[in-house]
């Protein structure tokens, strides 16, 4: 009988589950949405019990589609947004609300690194640069601010280590997540004294750290039985998002391109050694002697997310309530847009901006509006805007001496067919598109079959993701148009940086009270 594998991928809007089989047959899947709150500005939470009731929900309905009176599950694998930090107290219990990677209230922290460890020693330990994107000014800033919640933590976990933690009732972190933490050593995978003793973190806080394909626990029976799956069920040490979904859509070799589009997007490549950029996040892969070299852009799918519910809600109800998909009922209009968008330029950088800028306060724009700019130009040119983004990132990998050719993309986005012909146009390189259910709970599946023997090497577990369903080719006429705009995206965060920074001032005093 064939194996199944349970993958599942705790994102940043919601939490996906995939049943699949050994054969790479998808048996069914699952989603839940949850709520992402945001107290205070530049702050970013979410509750763990979500994640958690998210999980159960997804898992329970997947199985009801498996008929066989025994499941033989292999074994289960979770990926999830990172870096998010859980503070555990002794009990078991999350301290406080989760603190997601686009929270950025760990700014001045970064000023804390930079002084005890200093940005080029950090570089050389971690292979990353300081960022508040990143996890230790947040751990800086919760020692700082919140005493009592840090001097209670018994450790800090992932979200999902979490969930892992709920599984399995043992506190652990996959190594992909660890060096996002800003305390790890690339060279050995482990926590650095020499950085922890900088900045007055205690190791015994911080989790064992395992490899991405390590079993660290079997699902316990009150899990088991919430979850409708076997007691027993070996539980992976997992990965991030990113990661997994390169493994769904097949990446595992060395100089493979790829675009991960969810609520912010992942570029990047797959490499055989870290190499640090300050522009870019250098992480193991989810399988052993690869890495992932990823640029991280903020706010893409974020960025349409917002027009939809903002600015075309009432266009959204109407396609829900015809039984239409809101995305592909608001954005059709961009389809009498022509490349160019009329002159309207968009700069998506709706909560801040990682990769290439490294700007918290930059902010989203529109640039060009006329008394003749149309719905279609503006949703066009949130497309062509993020588009540029993306070419603008991959200019840092050229730039660093990588060769960048066709480019595997994946995630909600990736489903609109406009979309992906404007990044080819943009970007000047073939867009490969796999079906549209091949992402990261599907490589949590592949992970946890490898990890178990369901397949006995990295090859067979890739052999089993299918090839691209689209294929879509720049377009000369299109590309010569992008060429002459692509200089004024360009210029555009240059000339109103400054800008930004007032308008973050301003904020600032908006949210104590006022100005006067």
């Amino acid at each position: 009988m064939s194996k199944l594998m349970l993958g599942v991928d705790l994102g940043t809007t919601g939490l996906k589950t995939a049943l699949v089989s050994s054969s790479g047959e998808l048996i069914a899947e699952a989603d839940v949405e949850y709520l992402t709150r945001y107290p205070h500005p530049n702050w970013a939470e979410q509750d763990p019990e979500d994640w958690w009731q998210a999980l159960r929900t997804t898992v329970c309905e997947v199985m009801t589609h498996y008929d066989q009176p025994d499941p033989a599950l292999a074994g289960i694998s979770i990926s999830s947004q990172a870096p998010v930090i859980v503070p555990m107290s002794t009990g078991g219990q999350p301290l406080m609300p989760g603190i997601i990677w686009a929270d950025k209230r760990a700014e001045a922290e970064c000023e804390v690194l930079r002084s005890a460890v200093g940005e080029e020693r950090m570089s050389q330990i971690t292979a990353n640069s300081i960022s508040s994107f990143l996890a230790a000014p947040t751990y800086v800033w919760l020692k700082r601010h919140r005493p009592n919640v840090f001097g209670q933590t018994y450790k800090f976990l992932m979200a999902n280590s979490y969930l892992n933690f709920r599984l399995t009732g043992r506190y652990t972190m996959d190594v992909s997540q660890s060096l996002l933490q800003l305390l790890v050593d690339a060279s050995t995978n482990d926590w650095s004294p020499e950085i922890l003793d900088a900045l007055d973190l205690p190791i015994e806080k911080f989790p064992k750290i395992h490899q991405c394909l390590d079993v660290i626990g079997e699902v316990n029976k009150e899990a088991a039985d919430e979850l409708t799956i076997p007691v027993g069920t070996p539980v992976l040490a997992g990965t991030t998002d990113t990661t997994a979904a390169m493994a769904g859509m097949g990446i595992a070799q060395n100089g493979q391109a790829f675009l991960s589009q969810g609520t912010g997007s992942n570029i990047g490549l797959c490499v055989t050694e870290p190499k640090p950029n300050r522009h870019l996040i250098c992480i193991p892969h989810a399988f052993p002697g690869r890495w992932m070299l990823s640029a991280v852009m903020t706010s893409t799918g974020a960025s349409m997310k917002w027009f939809v519910n903002e600015l075309s809600a009432r266009d959204r109800d109407f396609a829900r309530e015809s039984g239409l998909d809101p995305y592909t009922f608001v954005t059709a209009p961009a389809e009498t847009s022509q490349p160019g968008s009329g002159g309207v330029v968009f700069l998506p950088y709706l909560m801040g901006e990682q990769a290439p800028i490294w700007d918290r306060n930059a902010r989203g724009v529109f640039v060009g509006i006329s008394a003749s700019t149309s719905r279609g130009d503006m949703v066009r040119a949130i497309m062509e805007g993020i588009a540029f983004g993306i070419r603008q990132n991959f200019q840092v990998f050229v730039d660093d001496g990588w060769e960048v050719g066709d480019v595997r993309i994946q995630g909600g986005a990736a489903r609109n067919s406009l979309w992906n012909q404007i990044i080819s146009d943009v970007t000047d390189r073939t867009v490969l598109v796999p079906p549209g259910s091949f992402g990261a709970p599907i490589g949590d599946a592949l992970i946890a079959g490898l990890a178990t023997g369901v397949y006995p090497s990295v090859e067979a577990a890739m052999a089993v993701c299918p090839g691209p369903q689209a294929t879509h080719v720049p377009n000369p006429a299109a590309v010569a148009i992008y060429n002459r705009l692509y200089p004024v995206y360009e210029d555009l965060y240059g000339n109103l940086s400054d800008t930004f920074q007032n308008l973050a001032t301003f904020r600032e005093l908006l949210s104590d009270g006022g100005v006067a």
